[in-house]
């Protein structure tokens, strides 16, 4: 299994200190740069067009596109548009998208394995040329096509943690990105189900990428990490959907009390409630030995993409990047 260290953006940053990091974790080793969408923030096509011209060789990913609010025609178009900036460094990460910024834009995620399946599919045909006609869950191609191809295919990543949808992944694509804050345990089941896609497939083992983000925070006390960690988990853990992730870690954690506060934006008090124990469970954080220790379990896992959202004060920003290299070189 050949591992590549990746880090990942999600929208939170400024879009100059985007391009700061892409570099400096460019420098370090990194393989990829992944941005992340989350609906209100900053929006991962544009941000990947600038870390293009910053960068010479990370591979760039817009992460999380979903077909419920991304067309397929004009995503087409916009991967394609960042090829010609970073030719054969441009792949994509297609999701269902986060249920509650979905219906705060007025969507639902109907249909979600045909909608995923569809956008796969059509994203692929669009960038051959072939006009494609479809009736899709949430959205029609009535033959659209397009003008100019990407020098090379764009690999296809499909995101999820759902049974249904991991498998689709292990059916159709290139890779299977798992979202970040899961345990050990949760991460193996996702593992499994898409590997069930890949048998059921008949397709070889070697031919989908196991790729996760990771919440990574490393201060040299720990302290600092710890505290910066348990603002992630708790907007992560706003959703009903990490119930049975969150059942996994057999830790006593009030799920309900967590996405009461986050639902009122009250991120602070969330943040509270989650107890220091959980950065080991669903975390990368720490001092660096830590974090050394912690990144291992996750390749043991089966873990080959490693994708790290480095988070913290400019100094930590720092030493993360100082492990990153540290893993690139190993």
């Amino acid at each position: 299994m050949t591992v590549e260290i990746g880090v990942v953006f999600d929208g939170f940053d400024d879009a100059r200190e985007m391009i700061r990091l892409a570099e400096g974790a460019e420098a370090a080793g990194a393989a990829s740069v992944w941005v992340a969408e989350h609906m209100g923030w900053r929006e991962a096509v544009t941000a990947c067009a600038g870390i293009a011209v910053a960068t010479k060789t990370v591979r760039l990913v817009p992460t999380a596109i979903s077909p419920y609010l991304w067309h397929p025609t004009p995503t087409a178009m916009a991967l394609a548009t960042l090829e010609e900036l970073a030719p054969g460094r441009v792949a994509v990460a297609v999701s269902v998208g986060n249920l509650l910024n979905l219906k705060e834009s007025g969507h639902e995620a109907v249909r979600p394995v045909a909608a995923i399946g569809n956008m796969v599919s059509d994203l692929r045909a669009l960038w051959t040329g072939e006009r494609v006609l479809r009736e899709a869950p949430s959205y029609r191609l009535d033959g659209a096509y397009m003008n100019f191809a990407p020098s090379a295919p764009l690999p296809v990543y499909v995101a999820s943690t759902g049974p249904q949808v991991l498998n689709l992944s292990g059916r159709i694509a290139d890779g299977v990105l798992l979202s970040g804050g899961l345990t050990l345990e949760s991460t193996r089941r996702c593992l499994a189900f898409a590997e069930e896609g890949i048998d059921a497939a008949g397709r070889d083992r070697d031919a989908l990428r196991r790729a996760s983000l990771i919440y990574f925070s490393v201060s040299r006390d720990g302290r600092a990490a710890v505290d910066d960690l348990k603002t992630k988990l708790a907007y992560l853990f706003r959703s009903a959907r990490h119930a049975d992730n969150i059942a996994t870690s057999g830790l006593p954690i009030d799920h309900e009390a967590i996405m009461d506060a986050a639902g009122r934006r009250d991120l602070a008090s969330a943040a509270s409630m989650i107890p220091d124990e959980a950065i080991e469970a669903f975390c990368v954080g720490g001092t660096p030995a830590d974090c050394r220790r912690l990144l291992a379990l996750y390749l043991d896992a089966g873990i080959e993409e490693p994708i790290l959202q480095i988070s913290g004060t400019p100094e930590n920003k720092a030493l993360a990047l100082e492990l990153v290299r540290e893993f690139a070189a190993s």
